[in-house]
């Protein structure tokens, strides 16, 4: 690793900026790491859409990148909370749920690998926080 790449690590861990995307109807969608201290593949993300968020833990944020990178769709639901992220022509809808109801949002395709970067960076940070 050069140093650079150290620096920019050590400097994410010590202030995890969010990752923010707004649409046009000022609809918005947040990336950050949840900065809590957490046992290995606990530590987790939080991804907000407006005012609903769900924090997802590192395996699953790891599988929700490699989909994205691949331009597949991906879900995590159970009992009706969770995130899901579907792919297709138009772009990017990224929902999150709760109660069984969804709020979401849709990102343009070229906003595909920039989310799935803000993602990767964001679980770079939660696991230096896991033990």
């Amino acid at each position: 690793m050069d140093f650079r790449t150290a620096w920019n690590i050590v400097r994410a861990e010590l202030d995890p900026k969010p990752w923010e995307y707004t649409t046009p109807d000022r609809a918005t969608l947040t990336v950050v790491p949840a900065g809590f201290r957490a046992d290995k593949d606990e530590a987790e993300v939080i991804i907000r859409v407006d005012d609903i968020e769900e924090w997802v833990k590192t395996p699953e944020i790891a599988d929700l990148v490699a989909a994205l990178r691949a331009g597949n769709s991906w879900t995590n639901l159970y009992s009706g909370w969770g995130v899901e992220a579907a792919v297709n022509d138009l772009g990017v809808t990224i929902a999150v749920w709760q109660k069984g109801v969804s709020t979401s949002i849709t990102l343009p395709p070229e906003q595909r690998l920039p989310l799935a970067s803000a993602l990767d960076r964001a679980l770079d940070v939660a696991r230096a926080w896991e033990d």
